[in-house]
């Protein structure tokens, strides 16, 4: 009998708090990009694309990340999700923040975002990297 938890949300939910609690920090950074979708600009409203890249890569990590579970179960190997749909989003941020190519306030969010996704991601890697060498 698998008494596992039936969805990746229940598994989370029976997890300590510090994991819940990074698990709102990293879902509330990638949402609140939401509001920032919309900017004015020399008069005229524009789409900024970043927070677009940042919510779609945070939605497809969850449903795979989902799938992956059904599939293999609460293990290490659920960052990989994280690795292949947050990275590219996260380069195409770093590198025009390295450009200093934002302003204020998607600047100020941007470094939030690379601080709290780049912690993510590295835990991730290690954790992806932990599970391959056999430590599920």
């Amino acid at each position: 009998m698998n008494d596992a938890p039936a969805s990746l949300g229940n598994a989370i939910a029976t997890q300590d708090a510090f994991l819940q609690g990074w698990v709102m920090v990293l879902v509330g950074t990638h949402l609140l990009s939401l509001l920032l979708l919309v900017y004015k600009q020399d008069g005229k409203f524009n789409v900024r694309y970043e927070s677009l890249a940042i919510v779609g890569s945070f939605l497809f990590a969850g449903a795979s990340m989902s799938w992956l579970y059904e599939q293999v179960g609460y293990v290490r190997l659920l960052g990989l999700a994280h690795l292949i749909f947050w990275t590219p989003a996260f380069v195409w941020v770093l590198s025009r923040a390295l450009k200093r190519q934002y302003s204020t306030p998607f600047k100020q969010y941007a470094y939030l975002y690379l601080a709290v996704a780049g912690t993510s991601l590295a835990i991730d890697t290690l954790d992806v990297v932990r599970y391959l060498l056999g430590d599920v």
